[in-house]
């Protein structure tokens, strides 16, 4: 069943073929300020492809070589590794995680907020790998950074991409600590879009721990729970891909207590949503 992470933005389908020959043609005329407007640009439009590949890579490989570091650079690499990971070419996608972390981890003044988007990036990578115990100290920095951030639900986000690493290596009790440690946090701010959508998805993870644990009415509950706070969201803030995993990861516990009927439906209004 698939895990919802709150920071995961939605992903584009690239051709591997099509992203290999980018990084390998990453030539480009125009300079180096030009590329990195226009890569990040598109980036943020979801425009994934060749022509926003190109320009980044070779700003990337230019920005390297300044001294002292770009402050761009970490961002730069964090979109490259995002478009990698979209398409499952987790060898590129580690590679620009980890160059990202050593360009945020290298800025003066320090920039706590670069370096812990890094660190989360790098240490999900790892999870969805199954690499958990390499992700776990990477989101416990996360965490600890982002614990002293105004946003509060960062905080909450980086506790829960914690227990979800722990919860795959079946430290159920410690992963399900920190997830209403996490809410708990969140009940300490006033509700709010990212915040509503932040609990929904913790409720949601903290359901699919339950289920893994044998303790169905509880996680039942809990999805139900997670679908009124996503489904009163509205599309700025909840995208269409976390009801339907809500949807399809609920419908799974019904079909495994014997209630066909009643998850034939969940996966009907998951099928309908666009």
């Amino acid at each position: 069943m698939a895990t919802i992470r709150p920071l995961t933005p939605v992903r584009h389908v690239l051709a591997c073929r099509a992203l290999a020959l980018s990084i390998l043609a990453a030539g480009c005329a125009s300079s180096t300020e030009q590329q990195i407007n226009y890569g990040l640009n598109h980036y943020e439009m979801g425009l994934w492809g060749p022509a926003t590949i190109r320009p980044l890579v070779s700003a990337a490989n230019s920005l390297e070589k300044t001294s002292p570091p770009d402050p761009r650079l970490p961002r730069v690499l964090l979109a490259l590794g995002t478009m990698a990971e979209s398409h499952k070419r987790d060898d590129l996608a580690e590679d620009f995680f980890r160059r990202a972390l050593k360009a945020a981890e290298a800025l003066r003044p320090a920039d706590e907020a670069q370096t812990r988007n890094a660190l989360v990036d790098l240490g999900l990578c790892y999870t969805r790998q199954g690499r958990e115990k390499e992700a776990v100290p990477l989101l416990e920095r996360a965490a600890a950074i982002s614990a002293g951030l105004p946003q509060r639900y960062l905080y909450a986000i980086d506790l829960d991409n914690l227990a979800i690493a722990l919860d795959q290596q079946k430290r159920h009790s410690e992963a399900n600590a920190l997830s209403m440690k996490a809410l708990a946090v969140l009940d300490s701010v006033p509700p709010g879009g990212m915040e509503d959508r932040t609990r929904g998805v913790i409720l949601h993870n903290v359901a699919r721990s339950y289920v893994d644990q044998g303790r169905y009415g509880e996680a039942e509950k809990l999805y139900r729970d997670s679908l009124t706070i996503l489904e009163a969201g509205s599309s700025r803030d909840v995208e269409s891909w976390r009801l339907r995993i809500v949807l399809k990861n609920y419908a799974g516990l019904l079909r495994q207590t014997g209630r066909e009927a009643e998850a034939q439906a969940l996966e009907r209004r998951a099928a309908a949503i666009k």
